[in-house]
This record gives structure tokens, sequence and C-alpha cells, in this order.
């Protein structure tokens, strides 16, 4: 006796026999040419700020303000690549390239994290900045520049964007940056006696004050 199968359940049938090879043949090997190629995909974002964060202080590429927002918007498309490379992944079931772009990705947020603090900035700043910090250092010990407002070099307006440094009998200061309301300030400062914790200087038009908070070099601290 023949029976009549109602073709819907024969679809059902052939739907879930067809279904596991097809997920198959979705996975990606780690080690397979695509896989290699999108977990390089997921790690192109990173390979890209990274240097980026290293040249974005140079005043022959950017100015101040600006590249800050463009290492940020770098960060925030790296992220973004990377997490599409693992959502991907993850959807596919292969389970090494998610795994390794995870990795990579996780690396990357540490490098960026490790290039991009604080310290290192302001050590990165002096470092460039050195030569023309021990001139204008020199000229203060010898008695040539002139108390209150003085117009930096050149050189020197990448590390201060106003390009202007204030000078009085106790220090000189180079201001780094300034909040809109002009209120505080951070920068470098050289100081005649060697100073004090408690020694407080004025880092900003609106009569904000900081203290020496470590010395970077050649005389200069770090003032915040």
């Amino acid at each position: 006796m023949t029976f009549l199968w109602d073709p819907a359940d024969q679809q059902d049938e052939q739907r879930e026999e067809v279904s596991p090879a097809a997920r198959v043949k979705l996975r990606t090997a780690l080690w397979s040419r695509r896989g290699l190629l999108w977990t390089a995909l997921s790690c192109s974002g990173w390979l890209l700020v990274i240097p980026l964060l290293k040249l974005s202080p140079l005043p022959s590429l950017f100015w101040g303000f600006f590249a800050q927002l463009i290492w940020m918007a770098a960060c925030f498309f790296a992220a973004m690549v990377s997490m599409m490379v693992i959502l991907n992944a993850c959807l596919r079931r292969s389970w090494g390239v998610a795994l390794a772009s995870l990795v990579l990705a996780t690396t990357g947020v540490v490098a960026i994290t490790r290039l991009n603090s604080p310290f290192d900035f302001i050590d990165y700043q002096y470092r460039y900045h050195r030569t023309a910090l021990a001139e204008l250092a020199e000229d203060y010990r010898s008695g040539r520049l002139p108390e209150g407002g003085l117009t930096l070099p050149p050189e020197l307006h990448s590390l201060c964007p106003s390009g202007w440094a204030y000078v009085s009998r106790t220090e000189v200061f180079v201001q780094t940056w300034q909040n809109w309301r002009h209120e505080a300030g951070v920068g470098f400062a050289y100081f005649a006696n060697p100073p004090t914790a408690q020694t407080m200087i004025n880092t900003a038009e609106g009569d904000n004050t900081g203290h020496p908070q470590r010395e970077v070099g050649g005389g200069w601290w770090w003032v915040a």
C-alpha cells in the first residue's frame, strides 16, 4: 500500500537533513585562506591605530585637539571591525577565527591603553621638544627672557597651541592645555630653584594654580 505524505512534511525532512551539512560548510577553519583573511581583517584597524598614536603629536601631521579626535575615531573604527569579524565568526561557528580575533582585539586595546597613558604622552612630548626647551631654559637662566608673556619659537607651537609662555622671577611656564573657560591648565615649568611639594604656579588665565608633579628632565617639571 502506498502512503501519500504531506509535501510540507517532506520539505521539513529534507531541510533537517540538509541543514547540518550546510552548517559544516559555513564553518571556516582558522588556518584556511578565508580564516586567515578574516583574522587579518579583524586586527587591521589596530595595526593602523598603534602607529597613528605615535605620529599624531608631530606638528607636521596633526595639530593639538584634532590629533585626539583622529585617533579616537581610528580606535572606534578598529573596535567596530573587530566586533563585526567576531560576530560573523560566531554565527558561522568558526570558533577558531572568533577566538583568534578576540585575542588580537584584546592585545590591540592593551597596546593602545599602554601607548596612550598620560605619563608616556608627557615623556614623549618632552623628548620630542627637548632641544627647544633646553634653549628656552638657557635663555631664562641668562636673563634674556622678559617677564610676562613670551612668544615661543615655531618648534614649540605643537607643544603649546597658544604659542605663549609665562615668565616670572621664579619660573617659566609653557602651557600645553587649557580648558575652554580658561580656568584650568597643565604644562611644563622650569624653576629658578628646585620646587617642593608646596610650590604653586599659575597654570591658566583664570588664576588656576597647579603643583609640580614630577621632573621630566633637564630641570623641567610637569605641572598640573
